[in-house]
């Protein structure tokens, strides 16, 4: 064989391009990929936006640099089930993920759609007796844990719906939310809530199926990082030192005097007390807090309604109680971003007395009935019938849910300990059967209002920064006229400068 010729030295070049084009692809994409790894696992956050909603204060800040294990987030989100969760979900999903920077690794963020990821949804909803249409934040550190409803973090003005725009966001406490939260976690203890067994309340620990049993609240305020402990007032006497707060749900006996008198003496401590009392059922806590300005009347509420027969529509009595109007007191004013009303089943109502000039505690209405309600003298004598009775029945409205605050000017229930009472004139309304997501949420607060436990940090809320700009007709069309006919003309007239130096 003979030799081959030498390569001519334009062969050469080309053979060494070549070579040179393999080894920079490989080395191209392995930068390509090696930066955006780094990028993914090393980056540096920063909010640039006008309301600076994602930006942590110095006390979140501090807190997640002292947090001592590590905490499960969870965003539960169904934006169809509310108007506020789908208003400011895009921002508590963005907060969250700056929780999850600044704590270094301690913090873990998991997103979960139930219309999207359905066995995890059945999971947390099976876990935390949640529904498929609720928008929660869930926090877990190590066996405690805290559901926060979205719908809370923020509040609404519904002004401009009125006029036929848009809901608008007037303040965004996300943050105050979630840190008071994981503060409660973090110091371990859970808030100890002595539940009234003994004279025919609801029960906590029935089934689920039990359609008369308390379970399915019990199991959310479980979730709450409260300690539910049962207490029998006619067997131990007075309540414990360590009780937090007391629940009393539905008692159907009355209650011997001296096991009225330790409650009482617990509320002049002062204590924190939700009691919920069905019409018809004489307990002897009807008149507990008339010197706080509040009594149970011994009534039943009822309505008109109309019922469609096989005679055609007739007109009936239906006494499920429908609450529509709600004062602006904390333990309430979370309803006003969710909107709709709160159904109380039987119930009786309550009468709020003045108190006089320099009493320390004054009581203030929650919910209201509309005014097309009436009120009869319950138990029901001999011969009465429930329909209306001018001059001898009450026409409503009528308070159904109510509250005795002796919390002085200031008080966050941290400053000093005071006086927290919620009335309930129903307590049927959180049975298995009747509970939804309103009335669970209202018990919820409730509880978090007596026990003072809705703004521990004291991190204020960010409001909404406003940006318009003033233009005038001649600065509106200058705009246009460039977008649209000055953007495309520069591009032409570039690629005629290119075309022409190319010729050149």
């Amino acid at each position: 064989m003979g030799t081959p010729p030498p390569l001519s030295q334009l062969r050469k070049t080309r053979r060494a391009q070549a070579r040179n084009h393999w080894l920079f692809l490989p080395i191209l994409v392995a930068l390509l990929f090696g930066t955006n790894f780094i990028g993914w696992r090393h980056y540096v956050r920063g909010d640039f936006s006008l309301n600076r909603f994602q930006q942590l204060s110095t006390q979140s800040l501090n807190l997640l640099k002292a947090l001592p294990g590590n905490l499960a987030i969870t965003a539960f989100l169904a934006p169809e089930g509310d108007a506020t969760g789908s208003l400011i979900q895009e921002d508590v999903l963005k907060l969250l993920e700056e929780y999850k920077y600044r704590a270094g690794g301690k913090i873990q963020v998991t997103v979960v759609q139930p219309f999207l990821d359905l066995q995890g949804a059945q999971k947390l909803a099976e876990k935390f007796k949640l529904t498929s249409n609720e928008n929660v934040v869930i926090l877990e550190y190590g066996e405690r844990s805290r559901v926060l409803k979205v719908a809370e973090m923020a509040v609404i003005d519904p002004g401009m719906m009125m006029a036929g725009g848009a809901a608008r966001v007037k303040s965004f406490n996300a943050e105050e939310k979630i840190s008071s939260a994981i503060s409660e976690l973090v110091q371990g203890r859970s808030s100890k809530v002595y539940v009234a067994a003994g004279h025919g309340e609801y029960n906590l620990v029935s089934a689920d199926r039990d359609p008369a049993g308390y379970s399915l609240l019990a199991a959310r305020l479980g979730s709450q990082n409260l300690e539910l402990v049962p207490w029998k007032p006619g067997e131990v006497e007075g309540v414990p030192a360590d009780a937090d707060a007391v629940l009393v749900a539905g008692p159907k006996f009355p209650w011997p005097a001296a096991a009225v008198a330790s409650l009482k003496a617990y509320l002049a401590k002062p204590g924190r007390l939700v009691l919920a009392l069905d019409p018809g059922s004489p307990t002897g806590l009807e008149t507990l807090l008339e010197e706080a300005g509040m009594v149970f009347d011994s009534n039943k509420i009822f309505r008109k309604v109309a019922v469609l027969s096989t005679a055609g529509l007739a007109q009936g009595i239906n006494e499920e109680t429908v609450g529509t109007r709600f004062s602006m007191q904390p333990a309430i004013q979370w309803i006003e971003n969710v909107g709709g009303s709160l159904r109380f089943g039987p119930a009786r109502s309550l009468t709020l007395k003045p108190q006089p000039a320099g009493a320390t505690t004054r009581a203030e209405m929650l919910v209201e009935t509309s005014d097309r309600y009436w009120a009869k003298t319950w138990p029901l004598g001999a011969g009465k019938k429930t329909d209306f009775v001018e001059g001898e029945d009450r026409k409503g409205p009528f308070t159904v849910a109510a509250v005795v605050d002796g919390s002085a000017p200031g008080d966050k229930g941290q400053e000093a300990p005071s006086l927290r009472v919620v009335a309930i004139g129903s307590a049927s309304a959180f049975a298995n059967q009747n509970l939804s997501p309103l009335e669970v949420d209202f018990m919820v607060n409730a509880l978090q209002w007596v026990l003072g436990r809705q703004d521990s940090l004291g991190i204020s809320p960010k409001a909404p920064m406003d940006f318009a700009v003033a233009l005038n007709d001649g600065q509106q069309r200058g705009i246009v006229l460039s977008v649209f006919l000055g953007i495309p003309l520069l591009t032409a007239g570039m690629g005629v400068l290119v075309w022409w130096r190319r010729r050149s």
